[in-house]
């Protein structure tokens, strides 16, 4: 019998130490993963490396771009910089056919987590990242219990000095251990993930008999790269309703909305939302003015619950009789708190042609 094609989908992530490919295929639901080591002498242009890498591999098992639904890729470091590095080592084809997709380390776990089975996001659940010296963490979860559930994922840096952890010494696994109990009493979690390179190796026998107790642990290397992996089959639908705070750098934590007239009642409409990078974040929605030719917006800061209220005049409109005017509000963010608001004036159908003028409205967001 002749073997159906089914779509599959690629997650690459880059980092100074290695290069990770996912490959996912939507049929089987089998993910298979690669991981590459890179040379010392070659990790200052790691892109450049871990992209050579993994071509290579590609090459051997007969891979092409081509074979690929989506491309996804997280950073290490996903800077101005580094995601513009990134554009410039991939070849033309490659972005003409799957243009550029990134995303940050902290998401592509997120993407991880919710993408897999509820019993694995319903409760809390910790990454840890020990990586050469440096200890990382991200913990999600659930801030609000009720019917509708609400969760946060946060990213932040445990100081190993302060409890004395080092990689050399003969006490790291009871000391690890030590700090491990204390973190987890304030910050409990039912499933914990780890990776990094500094969990090679056999020492963590009291560290693991520890984590282990009651709780699910998984080791892992290509986490990043199958969350980068598992958003090209789909985005996560609490993530598009605004029920997941992503509480770290890059990510959007604002709601940008405007008011509109609904039956005569006015009515708050969301235009973008919050838990994705603010280089991935933009929305557009068409409004059509009342009476006054001006548009109220609100940003709610979700971490601190904060609202606060801007309105804009549009100008230099043609007369036209109330409701006659329609608007498309199209939201861009230049950086995580600070952005345009494009205003065109689309009129409405033959009776009131649109002038295509385009009014700009620049905010700053509640920090």
């Amino acid at each position: 019998m002749e073997q159906l094609d089914t779509r599959r989908f690629a997650g690459i992530d880059l980092s100074h130490g290695s290069a990770q490919l996912s490959i996912y295929d939507e049929g089987s639901r089998q993910m298979t993963e690669e991981s590459f080591l890179l040379p010392e002498d070659d990790r200052e242009d790691y892109i450049r490396t871990g992209m050579d890498l993994i071509v290579k591999h590609m090459k051997t098992e007969r891979l092409k771009w081509e074979d690929f639904q989506s491309v996804y890729f997280s950073l290490e470091d996903a800077s101005t910089g580094m995601r513009e590095h990134l554009a410039q080592v991939l070849p033309v084809a490659f972005k003409d056919r799957h243009g550029v997709r990134i995303i940050t380390r902290f998401r592509a776990f997120a993407e991880y987590v919710f993408h897999q089975e509820r019993v694995v996001w319903d409760r809390n659940t910790l990454l840890l990242d020990y990586t050469d010296d440096t200890l990382s963490y991200i913990l999600i979860d659930q801030i609000r219990r009720s019917k509708q559930k609400a969760y946060r994922a946060t990213r932040k840096e445990l100081d190993l000095t302060e409890y004395e952890v080092e990689r050399t010494a003969p006490d790291r696994d009871q000391k690890f251990s030590k700090m491990m109990r204390k973190f987890l009493v304030k910050n409990p979690a039912n499933i914990i993930f780890l990776t990094g390179d500094g969990f090679e190796g056999n020492w963590m026998k009291k560290t693991l008999t520890y984590l282990c107790a009651g709780r699910r642990v998984f080791l892992g290397k290509n986490l990043y790269a199958n969350g980068a992996c598992l958003l090209g089959t789909g985005s996560i639908p609490l993530m598009d309703e605004g029920m997941i705070l992503m509480d770290g750098p890059d990510m959007v934590s604002h709601t940008i909305g405007v008011i509109t007239s609904e039956a005569g009642k006015a009515k708050y409409v969301p235009v973008t939302s919050i838990g994705r990078e603010w280089y991935n974040t933009e929305g557009s929605i068409d409004i059509i003015l009342d009476k006054n030719q001006r548009v109220e917006f609100f940003f709610h800061n979700t971490i601190e619950n904060e609202i606060e209220g801007a309105t804009c005049e549009i100008r230099d409109l043609p007369s036209r009789p109330p409701k006659t005017t329609r608007i498309r509000v199209e939201v861009i963010f230049s950086s995580q708190t600070e952005g345009t608001i494009l205003m065109t004036d689309l009129g409405f159908g033959s009776m009131f042609p649109a002038t295509e003028k385009i009014t700009v409205f620049p905010f700053k967001l509640i920090s």
